[in-house]
């Protein structure tokens, strides 16, 4: 096949090498030609210096966790002996060009794109697919740190393979090449989701081929953030003429055209139709027109694909079904299993396949020449047939001591109902891919229920049920399949007693935490708590995830109780996941030393038990305390932990919540920049993850810098993104919110988005358009603190309080702005008197009473330098106000509050008397740099409309690089890859990420090359 029509595709790829960074995808069906350009690509990076990394992924590979981007990576490592268990041994296909039967290699008359290689390229200069290593767990090199078995340990071997990449990328370019990535593994499709972005600024490019089905979504959030898409078109008329010329060495008579036309535009199928013609002397030229000889015609690729192999003994064509259901390259010695048949006597069956053009040679195994020849001979074959070659299959692999998971493959599409042995089997298997495959790892306990559910009780196959449903949910809701894991949960054609009621409704519940469904959990609880006969065990953790979702909701006394009874029972699990929510609790009621016992006592339980409970990560509230009282270097110190036990364990899960909290911390110590960095990096690592809870809070921690930097659209924005997300209707009158049951309140996070836009509102200019008041407007004349009226009421003050009390501990000075909501004096005043002990308190509790000299001294004191800026500004004192600002990376002093409220007046003390200190007239402006609504700073809402990082900086070139960007910038320039400069500035790898995607757009430069050379004109012009 030659590239004919690919000349868009080719020129796409040749610039995309040429920028030397970025990401593409080549789309289209089988046989379109995707395959051919990637190995053209190849052979284009190969001429240009750079390294290539290529692998071709099989339908095999779902249950091979990480075995298509390890395939392509053992490229860059030293091979390491064979491991004895990989799900998957088997090399990538190889690329055209020495194809055929080991022994009857030879040009195939393509371009070998494998004639060059480079110091990281293989130990012998070999193609793709060419070496006699690069397996991982079967013949070559393996990242570092995957485990024994060729399963990686989940996360951590994602970070590890792009720090290979990275270090590779060091040397010189890296080109990483994936075909055929519908096939690829869930957790390649997670290394996708974070290396890609991760590698912007590293000489990397990443060049994906796919078919448009199965759909793949993590090549689709590629596409959604800029990856290039090709789309291989079906060849033209003109084209499919070309193709039929140079294919037959002459011009293409009408017969000729019209089977081109039938064909669909296909030139593998159109390839395949002409070559099977050819072969049976039905292609004849006359005067160099070439014309098809009779009437018949072939019907479609399968009949052609019928008619190629239908000269082929008997034998030879069982040996090709054999192939078809292995659905992987395999040996003789395999194939020679399935069909019963000693191997030797396949051996002239073999060389019949190769000489059809069915087979080729792929190091020491035979694989199909294309994937749609294996996919027509095993479409053909009756269900039966197929059925029983895969417990066949199944048996033989089992004997053959392979892998697992590749028997429970055979064993999904092959076992019958009641079969014991298969149910045993697939759960196994599932088990032990559960923490890196949870997809794959789901389809195969579906499987064993599905084959255990009709069993009639007393049977053996009735005994293997217990338990698997609850499994199955929990799986499916890992894997993000929430609606299937729902329907599992509510089937009623699989009885199962209480405690496995209790275990499918816990699994359930834990996702629908993870999913920001918190109102889902406390009814799936209430449900699951209300069956006889719940054992302690799941009535305990029932009770702490319960507790967790009512603390979000806002009932703080019915969170304290089964939080209580959660701990009190003695599981370690439920006492520590029970003792988070106390200490979650104690904060949003104002007693940061109360959360501080709560955590402290959560973080010992769970280093001792280990397991489970270690995997909840207790000092992330133990961290939270901490900075509520003031004690920002042990918190950053814990946070720090955190990041090293996540990356240990593997729970990703942690990351956004982690950024939320450090965000809120690096936020109250004035450190703006990387603040506005770790919301931006929450809010990346959220999506990748499919876990959108925590998204409308770090959209509120941005709208705040955005308000800090001026720039009240931006803010606006991406407030009001936030409670578009969290589907927040604003009220607090009689009527509860739709869809709320009884006594749930508006939540805690709408409650702490509706007090960001009160400080909006406070800070926006009379001359900038406001909502009129009306029957939503968030604030009720009697205050949000009102407790008196129905439990509903209480509880919804309850939520609103809470979340007033974390924003005064993370931004005490904000209280200030609020003084004329009804209720918000008292309030703080309430927090200082009791925890006189914490300074910000007490200055916060000084400055909304308008004791602003004594507001500014406490503040001055303490470890939150945005809170003196605001005193001082607000005394009128704006020059030092400037200066303190521009220390935490605030180049201009935000608008001055003109009212407190939608309508409110101006900033009267607690009596109508202006604040001492507050000159009369108007406040000093600098540079005059204010503009109406929008300042000079901040980050445009464009982008975080759609979830995505924050936009365009505030301004451009080398002087506009912030304090700690020009600390990342300098570290790059001395060649430190993003996990090392992360290292040396004790910061998190995805908020250095976040200042180098700063950098770069402020620089106006695409790679870590352009970056440095800045640096050496900037800082050492010699």
């Amino acid at each position: 096949m030659d590239l004919v029509g690919r000349r868009h595709a080719l020129s796409a790829v040749a610039e995309m090498l040429a920028a030397g960074s970025g990401a593409l995808v080549a789309e289209g069906p089988a046989g379109i030609g995707k395959s051919l350009l990637l190995q053209e690509a190849a052979g284009l990076a190969r001429a240009r210096g750079m390294t290539v990394a290529y692998a071709r992924a099989t339908e095999l590979d779902r249950v091979a966790p990480l075995s298509t981007l390890l395939r392509a990576l053992a490229r860059l490592g030293t091979p390491t002996p064979a491991k004895p268990h990989d799900p998957i041994d088997h090399p990538p296909a190889e690329p055209p060009g020495r194809t055929g039967h080991p022994a009857h290699r030879g040009p195939a008359g393509h371009h070998d794109p494998a004639d060059q290689h480079g110091p990281l390229g293989g130990r012998d200069g070999s193609a793709p697919g060419e070496h006699d290593g690069g397996v991982v767990g079967g013949r070559g090199g393996a990242v570092p740190g995957v485990r024994g078995g060729g399963v990686p340990a989940g996360f951590p071997a994602v970070e590890r393979a792009g720090a290979m990449i990275g270090r590779a990328a060091l040397t010189r370019p890296v080109v990483v090449v994936l075909d055929d990535a519908q096939w690829a593994d869930e957790l390649t499709c997670l290394a996708l989701r974070h290396l890609v972005p991760e590698l912007a600024g590293s000489p990397v490019v990443w060049l994906l081929g796919r078919r448009p089905f199965p759909a793949q979504t993590a090549v689709d959030a590629l596409l959604a953030e800029g990856a290039r898409r090709v789309t291989l078109p079906p060849l033209d008329p003109g084209e499919a003429a070309a193709f039929c010329a140079r294919l037959l060495g002459a011009e293409p008579g009408p017969s000729v055209l019209e089977l081109a036309r039938a064909g669909g535009g296909n030139p593998f199928l159109l390839a395949e139709v002409l070559n099977g013609l050819r072969a049976q002397g039905r292609i004849s030229v006359t005067r160099g027109i070439a014309e098809v000889a009779g009437s018949e015609l072939p019907a479609g690729f399968g009949a052609a694909v019928g008619r190629r192999l239908r000269d082929l003994p008997a034998e030879a064509r069982r040996l090709l079904e054999a192939g078809a259901v292995l659905r992987r390259p395999f040996t003789v010695h395999e194939a020679a299993g399935l069909l019963g048949a000693p191997p030797g006597a396949l051996l002239a069956h073999v060389e019949a396949a190769v000489r059809a053009g069915a087979l080729v040679g792929d190091g020491d195994r035979l694989t199909f020449r294309h994937d749609l020849i294996r996919e027509a001979v095993y479409d053909g074959l009756p269900a039966a047939v197929r059925a029983a070659l895969h417990r066949e299959a199944a048996a033989v692999l089992r004997r053959e001591g392979r892998p697992a998971a590749e028997l429970a493959e055979h064993l999904r599409h092959g076992a019958r109902a009641g079969d014991v042995a298969a149910i045993r089997e697939l759960r196994a298997a599932a088990e032990d891919m559960t923490a890196v495959a949870p997809s794959a790892a789901a389809d195969l306990m579906l499987r064993a229920l599905e084959l255990a559910a009709p069993a009639a009780p007393g049977t053996p196959a009735a005994d293997e049920r217990p338990g698997l449903a609850a499994r199955v949910v929990r799986l499916l809701a890992s894997a993000g399949r929430l609606a299937e894991a729902r329907e599992v949960a509510d089937a009623r054609d699989v009885t199962i007693g209480p405690a496995e009621a209790a275990e499918v409704a816990l699994g359930l519940a834990e996702a629908l935490k993870h999913a920001g469904d918190d109102r889902g959990v406390i009814r799936r609880t209430a449900r699951a708590l209300a069956l006889p006969g719940v054992p302690v065990r799941e009535r305990a953790r029932l009770l702490a995830v319960r507790a967790h979702a009512l603390v979000m909701s806002g009932p703080f006394d019915a969170a304290d109780r089964a939080a209580d009874a959660a701990v009190a029972s003695g599981e370690a699990f439920a006492q520590v996941v029970g003792l988070q929510a106390r200490s979650a609790v104690a904060l949003f009621r104002g007693d940061p030393e109360g959360a501080l016992r709560h955590a402290a006592r959560a973080v010992a339980l769970a280093d001792a038990a280990g397991g489970e409970a270690a995997h909840r990560h207790p000092r992330l509230w133990l961290g939270a305390a901490l900075a509520a009282l003031d004690r920002f270097e042990e918190a950053e110190e814990t946070y720090a932990v955190v990041e090293r036990e996540s990356g240990r364990l593997g729970t990703a899960w942690s990351s956004p919540l982690l950024h939320r909290f450090r965000a809120g911390l690096l936020l109250a110590a004035g450190r703006v920049d990387e603040a506005a960095a770790e919301a931006e990096t929450g809010l990346r690592v959220a999506r990748r993850l499919s876990a959108p809870a925590l998204t409308p809070v770090l959209l509120g921690v941005l709208g705040q810098v955005a308000l800090l930097r001026g720039d009240l659209q931006a803010a606006r924005a991406y407030v009001d993104r936030a409670r578009d997300l969290t589907g927040d209707v604003p009220t607090l009158g009689p009527g509860l919110r739709p869809g709320l049951g009884p006594g749930l309140g508006p939540g805690l996070v709408p409650a702490e988005l509706h007090w960001r836009r009160l400080l909006l509102d406070a800070a926006t200019p009379l001359t900038y358009p406001r909502p009129a008041p009306g029957p939503t407007d968030p604030i009720p004349p009697t205050g949000p603190f009102t407790e008196d009226g129905t439990p509903a009421r209480r509880q919804r003050a309850q939520a609103w309080a809470g979340a007033l009390a974390y924003l005064v501990v993370l931004e005490p000075w904000e209280a200030a702005r609020l003084r004329a909501v009804p209720g918000v004096r008292e309030f703080v005043r309430d927090l200082a008197r009791r925890n006189p002990g914490i300074r910000s308190f007490t200055a916060s509790a000084a400055h909304v009473e308008g004791r602003l000299e004594e507001a500014i001294e406490l503040y001055r004191a303490g470890p939150r330098p945005l809170g003196l800026a605001a005193a001082l500004e607000e005394a009128g004192r704006h020059a030092e106000a400037r200066e303190v600002y521009q220390r935490c990376g605030i180049s201009r002093i935000p608008s001055p509050a003109e009212g407190m409220v939608p309508g409110g007046g101006g900033r009267e003390g607690p009596d109508g008397v202006r604040p001492e200190g507050q000159g009369g007239g108007q406040p000093e402006r600098p540079d005059n740099d204010r503009r109406e609504g929008r300042g000079d700073g901040g980050s445009g809402p464009a982008s975080a409309m759609a979830g995505a990082d924050v936009s365009a900086p505030r301004a451009s070139g080398w002087a506009a690089l912030t304090p700690a960007e020009l600390r990342v910038v300098r570290l790059v320039a001395q060649g430190m890859t993003n996990r090392e400069v992360a290292t040396a500035l004790f910061l998190s790898r995805h908020t250095v990420d976040s200042h180098l995607r700063h950098a770069f757009a402020k620089l106006g430069v695409h790679r870590r090359v352009e970056l440095t050379r800045h640096v050496l004109t900037h800082e050492h012009p010699d």
